[in-house]
Order: C-alpha cells, then structure tokens, then sequence
C-alpha cells in the first residue's frame, strides 16, 4: 500500500464517517484482501457459510421470507441446495408490492438507507439497504478497482450518473471526500453540448486523472468529441466501464483516445459490484463474497458452459432488506472454463449479453441480443444518432438524429435491420430531434417496450417447427 493510500484509508477517509458510530467503515476497506490468499473451494464453503447466514437472518427477520419459506417447505437449517433452487423468483414486481415486507425488524431504522433504482419495466423501483452494506459494497468495488491499478486517493474521471445531496451536510462531506479521499471530476451526462465538452477538456487537462469511471455511452461522446476536435488528452492508466455493455468498438475506442487497459464492470445499484474483468480479459471474476449467482436456462435449470441464461442473484451483504434469488434483468453467458490465468481464484463468467428489455425478438420469436443492431450501425458509418425501440411484435421503430447536415440514406441500415429480425417485423424510421436519456443519466441504444413473458406464438411458425 502506498504512503498516500494509507494516508486516506487511515485519516480522511474516516472523518467524513464519523456519525452514530460508523468508523467500522474504515475497518471494511481491507476486508477482502484475503481473496488472493484462498483457493477457490475455500472461498466457495466461506460463501456457502455467509448464504446460510443470510438465510436464517431473513427467515427470522423479514415477513415475506418467512411466509415465502413456509410455503414452500424450505427450511432454511437445512442445507438443501434443491429446495433452494425450487424457492420462487424475488422480481421487481414483488419488490413493489411488498417493500414493508421486505424491510428486515431487526435492523434499526436509522441503520437503514432508502434508494431507488429503475426497472426492466422502465418503472422506478425502491429498495433498501442497511448502512454496514453501502460500506462493504465501497470495499468491494475498491478490491476489483486495484486490479486496474487504482488506490484509493487517486485521481479519477466519472462519466456516470451525476451525484445529488440533499443536504448542505451531504454536500459538505462530499466536498471534503472529494478534496482528500476521492479526488473526482465529474462529466455532467444531462447536459451535453460541444460549449460544454470544449470546457471540460480544459478542467480534464488541469486535472490529469489517472483513472476514468464511466457508462460507456457517456464516455463515447466526449471521446468521439475529443476526436473529431484532434484534442490529445493526458493518458490514464485504466478505464472502468460498468452500467452499460461495452461493445467492442468502445473498448477500442477508449484505449485509442485515453490510452491504458479498459475494464468492465458487471453490477446493478441493488447488489453492488457482482463481477469484473481483470488484466487477462478472458470473462469476468465473479465475487463470491457478495453474491451468490445463479444462470438460469428458460426452464429455472442451471445454464450449462456456453449457454446463455439470465442472473439471478442472492445478496450476501444486505441485512435490511434481503434479496433472495433475485432476478435482476440481465443475461450472460456461461464460462467454458471458469479459472483464469491471472491468478485470482474468483470463478469466471464469460460475458454478460445484455438486459432483458436490450433483447428484441424476430417475426419468429427468436431473441436478438441488442449488440446486432448496434453492429450494423455501426458497419453502414452514418453520421447520425440511433435508437432502436421495439414497440411490439411486429414493428421495430428506429429513432434518427441527423447529424450530417444533408440528406441520409438509410437504405442500407434498412436492410441490415430487416436482416436480423426477418420479413415478419416491420422497420419503421423516424426522425427526431433528439434522443433522450433516462433519468440516470444513461442512454440505450436498443431498448423493448414488449411485454414481459415469451413472444405470441404463431399457428404456422408452431406447425413449421414441429415439422422438423
């Protein structure tokens, strides 16, 4: 650990804690420097430990889960890993309509954090967590952000969410945080002009961050801004790309504009940092400490290697409001092989697809990942600014800013498009004068407005299925 580090670590970063007792967190920041040490069977039974804890706590504490247990003759002492594999689904429906039932009794209120976060659905989700959870996720996040070469007290860049404080407290701490410990300029997404990027090119060269946090979407304009201007920027030793699949040409993109090895991030705001890509880029570490994971095939069964599934997740960290076999919205894909030469005995996953509502299906009910669609975009080089929406089944409508000041021939990315989902599904293209974002600040380049559940399936389609 460097001078600076422990500085932080061991001086600033408690004092903005020091509130009804909270200097535990300082002792949380190392917690998990102990994976490195392990194998991976030992971190396997340590997991397989906080699981049945977390269990136990949420059958004694938490209303839903005791009635949810009791229901399905599960007991939670009993180490039946089938029985757990049979309990139902906690969706973001659920969530809804049972939070109070959710909420643990036996953890003070003052201990407990509202958030919110959206939904598959587009609709906004409350959820809760308990303080000693928001400091271990902060440790969490700092074990996979060592991997890429950052300490805490470093220098870094955001393009993400912009952070709001209520209070003229909150505000102050991260004033302070941001002084000592955390050091951060922040790319503001909401409000994107070229006025506004010429500006923070100056402050991003005053500042000379040494590392850049972002959606990967958020950082692609400045970089294509940055670019198109021929402005050359002070390196960074590493990207970090979570929120948002990172394709391909954005990994190349990134290293090319800011220079230093790009990283992605796998995590939701619920369950924090879930798996991460380390200095072999062979899939994504998942973190045994914080979540159980499961991929789960379309009939609840284990994905096998190679087969992609959707995550679903058991938080080992949050006591307020457990999340059990939580199904988050996103799919990924099963590892070949789930050790990796780097080192670290975290297991692997190969890669993460995209968010269920990123999966637009063909005329025939096929599912297309959202990365095709962006892949034609970009093979037909237009200078303009998509996004694909899926309105039903049978029409997909295709918003377009243009942004070369003449005519645009959409021929081509017509045909491409009709490629993927077949003669079934109609292209419609619209265009528009801009494209907004959500309200965290990310934009989608593909997005469903279908309904949740399989696609309707047609008597022919059926007949012609069932014929080969």
């Amino acid at each position: 650990m460097s001078l600076m580090s422990a500085v932080v670590r061991n001086v600033f970063y408690p004092l903005w804690t020091i509130k009804d007792g909270d200097l535990a967190q300082l002792g949380l920041l190392d917690k998990f420097d102990d994976i490195g040490t392990m194998t991976v069977e030992q971190l396997r039974a340590r997991q397989q430990h906080r699981l049945q804890e977390t269990l136990e706590h949420a059958y004694e504490n938490v209303e839903y889960y005791r009635t949810t247990f009791d229901e399905c003759g599960f007991s939670p002492r009993s180490g039946d890993a089938a029985r757990f594999r049979a309990l139902p689904l906690l969706t973001k429906e659920i969530i809804r309509g049972n939070l109070s039932r959710l909420i643990a009794r036996n953890v003070p209120a003052d201990r407990l954090i509202h958030a919110r976060t959206g939904g598959s659905t587009g609709l906004p989700m409350t959820f809760v967590r308990d303080k000693e959870c928001i400091y271990l996720r902060k440790a969490q996040e700092l074990y996979f952000d060592n991997w890429m070469g950052y300490r805490l007290g470093d220098k870094a860049a955001l393009f993400v969410a912009a952070s709001h404080h209520d209070s003229i407290g909150d505000r102050w701490k991260a004033a302070f945080r941001n002084a000592t410990c955390e050091r951060m300029l922040r790319f503001d997404p909401h409000h994107i002009t070229d006025e506004y990027m010429e500006a923070f090119v100056g402050g991003y060269r005053e500042f000379a961050p040494s590392i850049i946090k972002c959606f990967p979407n958020s950082l692609a304009v400045f970089a294509e801004f940055v670019n198109r201007r021929g402005i050359e920027l002070p390196k960074v030793a590493a990207t970090s790309c979570t929120g948002e699949n990172l394709y391909p040409q954005q990994r190349r993109l990134f290293a090319d504009t800011f220079g230093g090895e790009v990283f992605e991030k796998f995590g939701t705001r619920e369950c924090g940092v879930i798996a991460c890509e380390c200095r072999e880029h062979r899939g994504m570490h998942l973190f045994l400490d914080g979540a159980f994971v499961e991929i789960l095939d379309a009939s609840g069964n284990a994905a096998v290697p190679g087969q992609m599934g959707k995550v679903v997740v058991t938080d080992l960290f949050n006591r307020g409001m457990p999340l059990i076999r939580y199904e988050i919205g996103d799919l990924a894909v099963v590892a070949e092989n789930s050790s990796c030469g780097c080192g670290s005995p975290l297991p692997l996953i190969d890669r993460i697809v995209g968010r269920d509502r990123d999966i637009l299906y063909d005329g025939d009910g096929n599912p297309k990942p959202g990365y095709l669609f962006v892949e034609a975009i970009n093979s037909v080089d237009l200078e303009a600014q998509f996004q694909v929406i899926q309105t039903n089944w049978t029409e997909l409508l295709v918003k377009v800013v243009n942004r070369s000041g003449g005519s645009l021939d959409l021929t081509d990315l017509q045909v491409r498009f009709q490629k993927i989902v077949g003669p079934r599904v109609r292209v419609r293209f619209e265009h528009v004068d801009a494209i907004a974002r959500d309200p965290s600040g990310k934009y989608r380049y593909v997005t469903s407005q279908l309904p949740a559940g399989r696609p309707p399936v047609r008597d022919d389609v059926s007949s012609a299925r069932m014929s080969k």
